[in-house]
């Protein structure tokens, strides 16, 4: 992956995306931090079963349906269709309709038959996206739907069966949604065969941040035709230093605010950031601060190096150091050798 010209984004090792396999089921997904390893571990046992069904938690932004969609491509049901059910989008009136379809005379306009997603899912996946929204009544419905492998429209008498593959995703604690009696207790259970959980941006390190705005920079410069744009070193500080409640999603719409207001800038600054912004950081302590504050140790730079298969760059990035600084502590610790690369 290409960086920025002087934006001081450190190249994540591709030896970083592909434990385990050896080639990488899953380059949508950037980052090669611990906790993206161990999701894609997740996701290629659930890829590999094309009938289990998965139930994917996580934070609001932390991108659910992206892992849910990477799960299809990398599956055998790869080439039929992927069909996404918001639940939280379903209209009061016509939810069981936007569910399960409904037949012809079914309602005042329904002058036609019309299949529901699991139907026209057929051989491919459906994803239940916000899961945790439906009401009581629908969940009864969708649990019936899940046993029996069947549906039947609106209006119908007929069951139709169907062969998808069932992925729900959920910002909700379901365990504690179930505990309180808000989530069926038995829905809950039949939607967690293979649980995965996404974790949020504040948790994956400084490595993958780095690498996601590489990637998010040169994805909004390619639809917009224009170079991409490297991030000056301020402002990556202040990028680096957020907590990024709104996890990827947050990130996403601060870059894209980012090359808009600096648009046709080479280089990005704490000028293309907005007020909020800086002043949502400004309270929290530098990079420079902790690291002046705290040194990592022997133990946390041997980690780091090894989860980075070695290379200092990442490793600096994880450590929160820039390279001149890890190849210092190196040299004091007398950490080494031709194993350690640049």
């Amino acid at each position: 992956m290409r960086t920025g010209h002087g934006c001081g984004l450190l190249a994540v090792p591709r030896s970083s995306y592909t434990e385990p396999p050896a080639t990488d089921p899953f380059p949508e997904l950037d980052g090669g931090s611990h906790a993206i390893r161990q999701l894609k571990r997740h996701m290629l046992s659930v890829a590999r079963d094309p009938d289990v069904t998965a139930l994917i938690l996580g934070e609001s932004g932390t991108g659910k349906e992206r892992v849910a969609r990477a799960i299809h491509r990398a599956s055998p049901r790869a080439t039929a269709p992927f069909i996404v059910v918001d639940c939280t989008n379903l209209s009061p009136t016509l939810a069981e309709d936007q569910l399960f379809g409904h037949v012809r005379g079914a309602f005042t306009g329904a002058v036609l038959d019309q299949p529901g997603p699991f139907e026209r899912a057929s051989g491919g996946t459906v994803l239940l996206d916000e899961v945790g929204d439906l009401t009581r009544e629908l969940q009864m419905k969708l649990l019936r739907a899940i046993q029996a492998r069947s549906v039947q429209r609106l209006g119908g008498r007929r069951e139709v069966s169907f062969d998808v593959r069932i992925i729900a995703s959920t910002n909700v604690d379901l365990a504690q949604a179930t505990a309180q009696g808000r989530f069926r207790e038995d829905l809950y259970y039949r939607l967690k065969v293979y649980e995965i959980g996404v974790p949020p941006l504040r948790e994956r390190g400084g490595a993958d941040l780095q690498a996601l705005i590489r990637s998010i920079l040169t994805r909004f410069a390619q639809r917009r035709r224009r170079a991409v744009p490297s991030v000056d070193a301020e402002a990556l500080e202040l990028l680096m230093r957020h907590k990024w409640p709104g996890n990827v999603r947050e990130l996403e719409n601060v870059l894209e605010r980012m090359m808009v207001a600096g648009s046709g800038a080479s280089t990005l600054t704490v000028r293309h950031l907005s007020d909020d912004f800086g002043a949502r950081v400004s309270s929290a302590p530098s990079a420079l601060a902790r690291r002046r504050q705290s040194l990592p140790s022997v133990a946390e730079i041997t980690t780091a190096l090894q989860r980075h298969g070695s290379q200092r760059a990442a490793a600096a990035a994880d450590l929160g150091l820039s390279r001149h600084q890890l190849y210092r502590l190196l040299k004091r610790y007398g950490i080494g050798g031709s194993s350690v690369r640049g």
